[in-house]
């Protein structure tokens, strides 16, 4: 028993254990990557994890499918994931007089850094029209800033580093500050993590789905009109015991336990936003953006001395995007609208019905030049 804990066995099973390891790397490399015909349907969105990668055998499909149905690929932050009564885009979706598709993609954080490696990398994005929400609460507290956290969460090192090209020094700074204090540990562990995954992919993924193609279907949210129909398709404002009138919010919220404030004269935000309308010109990308609404009736009750800040926030946006050339849609004028939301800053199904009413007309003209 102690020969097999003696340094030469131990290393005899480490050099067995290594040489195993790159063998089977190797035949990774010889496994041809999976592809698939041009899809007949829309996908409606993809993991995160897939988008993070910049898969390209999910973000590919995504993004073909949706041109070559004349779809939009929607984006934005917490504002757009899914409401249990519907949210925009599941209203866009059910409206038949619009002959398009909506696909999502939403998450708490995902402002436009997250998305710099993707357009830079990725040539489908080319003719794609794109809608991404702008939500003004990313001016207030410490979101008014780059976040590591957030973009360490949608933004591989591999990705990082593809759209990292200091000859474009926007992107450059705005990439690396969201890359601050991260670990060494970190920074040694990731780039190995990358290539593993590569390594994993190669047999759960190109191996698998070519021996069962079934698996990959199944692994895809395509564009069902059945399920979308089913959601409301005709919002009505939430009665008084669900909603909390005075100040705007859901019955069920704290208002006090969180707080907004702005910091318009913070420049983190607007050079991000900026440098996401130039790629998006620069790659062809058929841009709109939409300048959501904020709680103005919790402001004017909770602090109005935050009013007139948190107002420029929406005036310096816009005038922004108007200097840059920007196609944008202005959903802030819903900010005093009463029923409209649950919190500070996330529109419910009421709220996003009316920014469906907003983006529908601007669609519908746009389908109509």
């Amino acid at each position: 028993m102690k020969k097999i804990y003696t340094l030469r066995v131990l290393a005899w099973i480490g050099m067995a254990a290594l040489v195993a390891i790159l063998f089977w790397m190797a035949v990774a490399w010889c496994i041809p990557p999976y592809s698939t015909p041009d899809s007949s349907a829309q996908i409606y969105t993809i993991r995160h994890q897939d988008l993070r990668d910049n898969n390209p055998l999910y973000t590919n499909l995504l993004l073909k499918g949706i041109k070559e149905h004349d779809g939009y690929l929607v984006l934005g932050t917490s504002e757009t994931n899914e409401l249990p009564n519907g949210n925009y885009f599941d209203f866009l979706n059910a409206d038949t007089t619009i002959h398009a598709f909506f696909s999502v993609i939403g998450g708490a954080g995902r402002t436009p850094c997250t998305y710099f490696p993707l357009i830079q990398s990725n040539e489908n994005v080319r003719n794609l029209k794109l809608l991404f929400f702008v939500n003004p609460s990313y001016w207030c507290n410490k979101l008014a800033k780059s976040n590591a956290d957030y973009f360490h969460r949608y933004v591989s090192i591999t990705e990082y580093r593809k759209a990292n090209h200091p000859k474009d020094q926007d992107v450059d700074h705005i990439l690396k500050v969201n890359r601050r204090n991260v670990r060494l540990s970190d920074r040694i562990v990731e780039p190995l993590s990358c290539i593993a995954d590569r390594v994993r992919r190669k047999y759960h993924q190109d191996l698998a789905f070519a021996l069962d193609p079934t698996k990959f279907y199944h692994r895809l949210t395509w564009a069902d009109t059945a399920w979308i129909n089913r959601k409301a398709r005709n919002c009505t404002p939430p009665d008084s015991n669900q909603h909390n009138y005075s100040l705007n919010i859901s019955s069920t919220f704290n208002v006090y336990s969180y707080m907004l404030r702005p910091y318009p004269e913070e420049q983190y935000r607007y050079d991000e936003l900026r440098t996401m309308v130039r790629l998006c010109r620069e790659h062809g990308v058929d841009a709109t953006f939409v300048v959501g609404p904020y709680n103005r009736t919790a402001f004017e009750q909770i602090h109005p001395e935050y009013l007139n800040d948190i107002q420029l926030v929406v005036t310096n946006t816009i005038r922004l995007l108007e200097k840059e050339g920007a196609q944008y849609i202005d959903c802030s004028e819903l900010s005093a609208n009463p029923a409209t939301f649950d919190d500070w800053q996330h529109p419910n199904s009421y709220g996003a019905f009316l920014i469906y009413h907003k983006i529908r007309e601007y669609v519908l003209e746009k389908e109509n030049r």
